[in-house]
């Protein structure tokens, strides 16, 4: 069987996946296992504001909300993490990556510990610090409160806006969230707080009692007591519609040009060359792409090998055309999958098509873009370099 040589770089440890725990309690201790998405509801809650991220392969640092123990506000680390391969990003309603997020802004997300051979990926707390570590360091969602609240049906009803104070008080509407805030509360909030009505800018004064918005908060000084500042509200749902559209439209050229993610679940070689590579693509994307591959699949997918980063190495070249033999979709998939799995029949096999590997699956239609060299892994140093996180 034959084999590109031009991937024999590219091999990387198998793909992490999650057992589902035996009982409540074993949330918090999950080790990652071939084979398994995570199981729905599980997963440690971290909420805080997004100080630094590495976009490239998507890892960044909180600073956990309020002080928690030990002082940790005025004397702890930030909690570092890094995203899963099939962990998924929202900003303002609408799919997102890590560049997309300013930093500053408040984010929520469900952690896992790292997956078996992985635990090195965060480096380890300075003993000085190790008091405050948290060992759930890898991500399978990150949101902003626009987008975590309006995902569970929460809004918030303007109580009161005491512009002198530089306090809004607000009161939850709709279905509470069951993480997060879920009750009446004050913010800060001053002239930098950025304010939509349509799709327009307009002023503090715009808010008003009985409104039902959503925003997005920030830090504040009184961070380490929880309190938090309004950085931008959106007063109407043409506001909010809006927001929306416009950070899909961003994710969707985002994901044309870099194909979508998704993982290897079984390999049959043929004898004498090619074979047969059934893969499931990871969730978490805006429906018109997964609709633009179904549409076109009699075409046959570009499939490029990635790493767990979702980094490719030269996926425009370095790739191999699969004719679809089946595609099947399941409904309530686990978190992190698409549900759609796609069996694709290949004259070649690239080294990089392994179960568990990560690939990027590329819609017939989608025009070829040649990727920016830093997002690129162009040497067996550059993959090891990106294996670690470099902690500021």
């Amino acid at each position: 069987m034959r084999r590109s040589l031009s991937w024999l770089l590219a091999c990387s440890a198998t793909c992490c996946l999650f057992s589902v725990p035996a009982n409540a309690q074993e949330v918090v201790s999950y080790v990652p296992k071939v084979g398994e998405f995570p199981p729905p509801n599980s997963g440690t809650y971290l909420a805080g504001e997004l100080v630094v991220i590495d976009p490239v392969n998507r890892r960044g640092g909180l600073r956990l909300d309020g002080n928690g123990a030990g002082d940790r506000y005025n004397s702890g680390p930030l909690h570092y993490f890094a995203m899963l391969p099939y962990g998924t990003i929202s900003f303002n309603g609408a799919p997102a990556e890590l560049r997309d997020i300013p930093l500053g802004t408040h984010v929520h997300g469900y952690f896992y510990l790292p997956p078996v051979g992985e635990e090195a990926t965060i480096p380890p707390l300075p003993k000085d610090l190790a008091k405050y570590e948290i060992k759930q360091n890898h991500a399978v969602s990150l949101e902003d409160d626009f987008s975590f609240y309006q995902r569970q049906g929460q809004s918030w009803k303007v109580v009161s806006l005491e512009l002198m104070k530089g306090k809004i008080n607000v009161a939850p509407s709709g279905q509470l969230a069951k993480d997060g805030i879920n009750t009446t509360y004050t913010f800060d909030i001053d002239d930098s707080t950025t304010v939509w009505k349509g799709r327009k800018l307009v002023d503090l004064a715009d808010i008003t009692p009985d409104q039902i918005v959503q925003f997005n908060l920030g830090w504040s000084p009184g961070w380490r007591d929880k309190e938090f500042t309004v950085a931008e509200v959106w007063l109407d749902e043409e506001s909010r519609n809006f927001a929306t559209e416009l950070q899909r439209r961003r994710h969707v050229k985002y994901q044309k040009q870099r194909w979508l993610p998704a993982w290897i679940d079984r390999v049959e070689d043929n004898d004498f060359g090619g074979g047969m590579v059934t893969l499931t693509l990871f969730g978490g994307m805006d429906p018109s792409l997964y609709a633009d591959l179904k549409a076109t699949q009699d075409k046959g997918f570009g499939v490029a090998a990635a790493e767990k980063t979702l980094r490719t190495w030269f996926h425009r070249g370095d790739k191999k055309i699969g004719q679809v033999i089946e595609w099947k979709e399941s409904t309530n998939p686990p978190p992190g999958s698409s549900g759609i799995q796609i069996r694709l029949k290949f004259t070649e096999l690239l080294d990089g098509y392994r179960p568990g590997r990560v690939v990027r699956v590329k819609c017939h239609d989608w025009i070829f873009v040649t990727m920016p060299p830093e997002e690129r892994v162009k040497s067996v140093e550059d993959q090891q370099r990106s294996t670690i996180f470099s902690i500021p």
